[in-house]
């Protein structure tokens, strides 16, 4: 059997009875630039995501034992340990991040804010796109997840362990958050 032809599940397997860090390698190669992609919607520093990604596939190895196929995809399951690493990083970091208070988020129509994301305009895209980059990491995040990778939120849930539910209330929010910063940069607040 060609190595591209394996499953995960297959490689796991000969790599916790065997031992042997060579078949790991190959879930590493599989895995490493989408984790890269995903590690980067959280920390923005290049460098610093690099070294969470290996710091990811070094804590995984370790744990692979613990891996369980009925629960998640291997990738979810490599997604939620970086999740939890990218948020170790996050907090040591000192950014303000963009935030409101529910007073001015309250202040946002629904209808307005569910639409935040559906533009063509060049200057309300632009405004998006930075409006996005000051939100604190576990929300660009979700906006990338469930947007821009059309991860549905069941798996979102599945990486933060949050459940769903929450996941669509903190997407309202975060819309509205959207929603309110593009007004004050458009009337030049």
């Amino acid at each position: 059997m060609r190595q591209c032809d394996e499953t995960d599940q297959q490689i796991i397997s000969r790599a916790l009875r065997c031992g042997h860090r060579a078949d790991y390698a190959l879930l590493v190669d599989r895995y490493s630039a989408r984790l890269f992609a995903f590690v980067a919607t959280m920390v923005t520093c290049r460098e610093d995501a690099e070294e969470l990604v290996e710091d990811c596939f070094i804590k995984d190895f370790g744990r692979l034992g613990q891996y369980d196929a009925t629960r998640s995809s291997f990738y979810t399951w490599l997604r939620s340990i970086a999740y939890r690493l990218c948020l170790d990083h996050v907090r040591r970091q000192h950014v303000v991040w963009l935030e409101m208070d529910n007073q001015t988020l309250q202040a946002v129509p629904d209808e307005a804010a569910e639409h935040v994301m559906d533009t063509d305009d060049d200057q309300r895209i632009r405004l998006l796109t930075e409006a996005i980059r000051r939100l604190p990491p576990t929300e660009r995040l979700l906006v990338q997840q469930f947007y821009f990778e059309q991860q549905p939120l069941s798996d979102i849930a599945d990486i933060t362990d949050t459940d769903a539910g929450t996941l669509a209330t903190r997407l309202h929010r975060i819309r509205k958050k959207l929603y309110q910063y593009i007004i004050m940069k458009e009337h030049g607040k």
